[in-house]
């Protein structure tokens, strides 16, 4: 008989082997530097969860100030929604092993459940939802004590059943990706929805519509503030029923008195989290019977392939035009075999295009606000630096889409540095299209920026480009982190390699905006161009001085970069 004590044994063995893995990645050769990483960024995460928190934590105080905390449930609906959305924004965090893992030791059902619920509660999204509610409780008992225990009960089971929704939602959307067609239908929905969000911030936010009050106008939030509060009362009914509108149900009948009415309320909303359980169960007992989720084990039958005698006439054509393509372009064929499977990479990874898109889009409202202002001169120097955020650190992770066929790469007869070439040039080929395509917005929408600031900020953008791909290079061999496609995860480099990207951007904005500030006080308009023309030409150097050395250099991290891309799942 398997007893409760090796029940807690096993989750004490579990607890015990993730906390094994953290210490040790962090001994290892690089891991001080994680440590560094995680310290700087941890605070700016915990600001993430503190802002929002303060803000619903005082307007519940107000509401029940006001003895209207009916109105909570609008509160309870923003926690909700900024859950969602920062789920979709930053994805799931990575377990350092693969739970699917468990199945093969005497772990049961229920427990291997257990197991997988709580591996993916600490993601940033859940906890800013947890310290919402757990703010918008504390707001209630300052404003009524007497409600204390009646807010934190309730708020408690609100944010259980938040957090199993996400938990719920994103183990079927796992399994949803598991198809590469799926993939590229929930990358588009999502890039809609991102989309969509960003067009509704700057078009109803009161910040970008000064000019419409200025001139008596109303004003666009006013206007979409009306729409929603009709839409609302149409839904009442329907909302008053979901776990936010039941809190807040459950809230104003015990402020008035009626305990009954409460635990039913409550009652209510604990069952949807425990509706949200069971449906994550049913996904969690699939895998527990050995599901496999992979492109292989739900691949569709090919077409047909084609006659054989069409083949030799494919073979020569392209053996006839390949050596010319290579002499036209004059690069080695490795780089362009490369660029073309980068190619297939950007298309099939949501992550890539959502740093290559969104940036754009973003460039678009920005320029469409700002260029009609005075300072329209900043406008396309400032939102160049804004989408080379995107892309400049992908190149800190060439590796990680390879996983374990990165070790073919040091088996075969080429020259690493041609590989990292073809990786690069991809990167520099989105870089590009994006300032041709900020340029193309500015001048569309706005006033046409004077041709020094339009030069001095493409070299400025290109001595960036290189200093940081030749770091990212480095960085792609001794801090490599594996990506799957079929997880919700948009962290495309590790956390150091990530502040180091930020970092170098930030230093090479700061010394942009300063040359470029000094330039306009001495009227000397022409001043940046030579000046960035060094830094362009600087960069170069560092870069191909730094790429002529990869063979050399990846040859003596291959086992830094095969431990983490080469591990399981």
């Amino acid at each position: 008989m398997w007893t409760a004590a090796q029940t807690r044994s096993q989750f004490a063995a579990i607890a015990w082997l993730r906390w094994r893995i953290l210490v040790n990645g962090l001994r290892r050769k690089g891991g001080a530097g994680e440590l560094a990483a995680r310290i700087v960024v941890y605070p700016i995460l915990a600001g993430m969860a503190i802002g929002p928190s303060i803000g619903v934590g005082i307007a519940a105080f107000y509401l029940t100030m006001s003895n209207e905390p009916g109105r909570i449930a609008l509160l309870l609906w923003i926690a909700f929604g900024l859950c969602q959305l920062l789920n979709i924004q930053l994805g799931q965090p990575g377990s350092t092993f693969d739970p699917n893992e468990l199945i093969r030791f005497p772990l049961g059902m229920a427990d291997y459940i257990a197991v997988r619920l709580f591996f993916g509660l600490l993601s940033p999204a859940n906890i800013v939802g947890t310290a919402m509610a757990f703010a918008i409780a504390l707001g209630v008992t300052l404003a009524q004590p007497a409600l204390g225990a009646a807010a934190f009960g309730a708020l408690a089971v609100f944010a259980a059943a938040n957090v199993l929704f996400s938990r719920m939602v994103f183990a079927w959307v796992d399994r949803w990706l598991a198809t590469r067609r799926a993939r590229e239908i929930f990358s588009a929905l999502s890039f809609a929805f991102a989309l969509g969000i960003q067009w509704v911030n700057f078009t109803f936010n009161p910040a970008y519509n000064r000019q419409r009050r200025a001139s008596g106008q109303p004003s666009h939030a006013a206007e979409l503030l009306a729409a929603a509060q009709r839409l609302y009362h149409h839904l009442d009914p329907v909302i008053a029923a979901l776990p936010p509108g039941l809190t807040a149900r459950a809230l104003v009948a015990a402020a008035a008195g009626h305990t009954g009415g409460f635990f039913g309320l409550t009652l209510a909303s604990a069952g949807f989290a425990a509706l949200f359980l069971a449906v994550f169960a049913l996904r969690m007992r699939t895998e527990f019977r050995g599901e496999a989720l992979s492109d292989a084990a739900n691949a569709v039958a090919r077409t047909a392939r084609k006659p054989a005698s069409a083949r030799p006439a494919i073979a020569i054509s392209a053996n006839t035009t390949a050596p010319a393509t290579h002499a036209r372009l004059r690069l080695p064929p490795v780089a362009l075999a490369q660029c073309g499977k980068e190619l297939l990479y950007v298309r099939r990874n949501q992550g890539v295009l959502y740093a290559f898109i969104m940036p754009i889009f973003v460039a678009f409202l920005v320029c469409a606000r700002w260029s009609a202002r005075s300072d329209a001169t900043w406008v396309f120097p400032a939102v160049l630096a804004y989408v080379l955020l995107g892309i400049g650190t992908l190149s800190y992770n060439s590796f990680g889409l390879e996983g374990a066929g990165s070790q073919f790469y040091f088996l075969a007869p080429v020259p690493l540095k041609h590989v990292l070439l073809g990786k690069n040039l991809v990167g520099f080929g989105l870089a590009g299209l994006e300032a041709v395509a900020v340029l193309a917005i500015t001048l569309y929408l706005g006033r046409v920026p004077p041709l020094s600031v339009a030069l001095a900020s493409l070299l400025w953008a290109a001595g960036t480009l290189l200093f940081g791909t030749a770091l990212g290079n480095r960085r792609s061999i001794t801090a490599p982190k594996k990506i799957s496609t079929a997880r919700m995860s948009r962290n495309q480099a590790s956390p150091l390699s990530t502040l180091l990207a930020l970092a170098l951007m930030f230093a090479s904005a700061v010394f942009a905006a300063v040359l470029l500030g000094v330039a306009f006080w001495l009227h000397l308009q022409w001043l940046p161009v030579p000046v960035f023309a060094l830094f362009a030409a600087a960069g170069l150097a560092v870069y191909r001085a730094g790429l002529n050395s990869m063979d050399r250099f990846m040859l003596a991290h291959r086992e830094e970069l095969f431990t983490e891309l080469c591990k399981a799942a």
